[in-house]
């Protein structure tokens, strides 16, 4: 519903989330949606099928510490 309708997410919605998660959390959530999203809209702009682009197991967002 939050990407698909925000004007949806009435105070019954983000009562719902408060019986189960702290603000904090819904914020890491939020985050969290607001990226899967973006990178979905990304692969389905450029076509991109699964397994077609090979990932790096030693990249992420703090690969310093793969190298470990």
């Amino acid at each position: 519903m939050l990407v698909w309708d925000p004007e949806g997410a009435d105070e019954r919605v983000w009562a719902g989330l408060r019986e189960h998660l702290t603000d904090a959390q819904i914020v890491e959530l939020g985050s969290f949606i607001a990226l899967t999203y973006g990178q979905q809209r990304v692969i389905k702009t450029w076509s991109v099928g699964h397994g077609e682009l090979p990932g790096d197991p030693r990249a992420g967002l703090a690969p310093e510490r793969a190298k470990s």
